[in-house]
């Protein structure tokens, strides 16, 4: 079988007017689609990346030590861009976990409303990394001087 990549993310959220706000509001990512409950957004990359499922008040978050979703990444297209979304996210107050260069890729990491963890990221290009025996092993600080505003 041959995949060509993850179609869509469905998340959990407890308030679907607070969760617009982040997704839509905070990140810019494009509602096109709803139903009673559920909220449909894209990245540019299918008729939905991401889609949102009002569970209500009263739902838990699970433990850290639990299985399921640890995070997801969306993807941005350079650096720049990175930069106003890392601004934007500062200036909405939105919760900070830290940024890294994963070489592979360079990232920063926040929470939504419902806690979940969200990375945002650029892919660095493959001829920078690839003469690595293992790209993904080792993890550097990253604080490029477009994100130290």
């Amino acid at each position: 079988m041959n995949f060509r990549g993850i179609n869509h993310v469905v998340l959990k959220v407890r308030d679907l007017a607070a969760s617009d706000r982040f997704y839509r509001g905070v990140l810019g990512l494009e509602r096109v689609g709803e139903r009673p409950g559920m909220v449909f957004y894209t990245a540019g990359g299918h008729h939905h990346d991401l889609a949102l499922v009002e569970f209500g008040a009263q739902a838990s978050s699970p433990r850290h030590d639990q299985t399921g979703l640890f995070h997801f990444c969306l993807d941005v297209p350079d650096e720049t861009a990175l930069a106003e979304l890392y601004r934007r996210c500062r200036q909405e107050g939105v919760p900070m976990l830290g940024s890294v260069d994963h070489t592979i890729m360079r990232s920063f990491y926040v929470r939504d409303p419902d806690g979940h963890v969200v990375e945002l990221g650029f892919d660095v290009p493959k001829e920078e990394w690839s003469h690595l025996p293992n790209a993904f092993l080792v993890d550097q600080p990253y604080e490029p001087p477009l994100l130290q505003k």
